[in-house]
């Protein structure tokens, strides 16, 4: 049977200095007791050394997760800044379609046939436009000059039409449709008829002409008279302008109450500039 295994003695390795002249024996066991502590140290430090204990690694994973939890914030908040930049830029190039290809139709054309001038002081509230009916057409005339007055088809007309329908994203979609007794090449087919989209984003819309009243006076009222003022809270008169109230939206994007927040509400009016031309005899 193996014999257990001893420690050693510290003081062993300091006995050669008991014979020495003038070492007494409480140096010896005072050495002994200090090379035994800094053993004991050294090995401390040397298994601090070789590991963690459990609060230190549960400290670091918890310092390690806060800042992964704030990169995660701060990296998705910058992409749903980036996102809304984008979309709000999408609603600024809609505006910009639509009011550049509408505002080019109205000073190209001749008259408007489908929206009647409104007399303000009878209509104080106006609809906005609904879906699959057509809430503008204008009408184009240009001279064809193949053929020779007074016959009538020296004079072709062009109809463009304004529409709403839903898109797909879930907003209104504005189509423009044409149709022309012009070919769209020299030799084509006749009448030329094409539709397409301008724009997308819309909420809402409203297209009108408006015929200027002056205003009145109230008799009932002696100290401080009162003015009928006109209803529409939209700057420009006159038979001859087309005033337009359109809201834009940011697509949905899964989220349908973002639908329901306009981005851009713009009251604008354009000028009829055209008069309407006929072949005199």
């Amino acid at each position: 049977m193996a014999a257990p295994i001893r420690k050693k003695d510290p003081s062993v390795k300091f006995a050669c200095l008991e014979g020495i002249s003038g070492i007494d024996q409480s140096f010896v066991d005072n050495l002994a007791h200090f090379y035994c502590g800094v053993r004991k140290n050294a090995s401390r430090k040397l298994s601090r050394l070789n590991g963690f204990t459990l609060l230190e690694v549960l400290f670091g994973l918890s310092l390690f997760m806060l800042l992964l939890y704030a990169a995660y914030r701060m990296f998705f908040a910058q992409v749903r800044e980036i996102r809304v930049s984008l979309e709000h830029i999408s609603v600024n190039e809609n505006v910009r379609l639509f009011f550049t290809r509408f505002g080019s139709d109205v000073r190209n054309a001749n008259y408007v046939e489908l929206i009647s001038p409104t007399v303000r002081m009878g209509v104080p509230k106006l609809l906005p436009a609904i879906t699959g009916e057509p809430f503008c057409r204008f009408v184009t005339q240009v001279f064809d000059f193949s053929v020779k007055p007074p016959d009538t088809r020296f004079i072709r007309t062009i109809k463009i039409e304004y529409s709403l329908e839903k898109a797909k994203n879930g907003t209104l979609a504005i189509i423009r449709s044409i149709n022309s007794e012009v070919p769209a090449s020299p030799g084509g087919i006749s009448p030329y008829i094409y539709k397409n989209t301008v724009c997308d984003g819309i909420k809402e819309i409203t297209v009108f002409s408006s015929i200027r009243q002056p205003v009145k006076f109230s008799p009932t009222q002696l100290l401080a008279p009162s003015l009928t003022y006109e209803p529409y809270e939209i700057d420009g008169h006159g038979p001859n302008l087309i005033h337009v109230r359109a809201s834009f939206v940011r697509p949905p994007r899964g989220r349908p109450d973002l639908s329901e927040e306009p981005v851009v509400e713009l009251r604008t009016c354009f000028a009829l500039r055209g008069r309407l031309n006929q072949v005199n005899p």
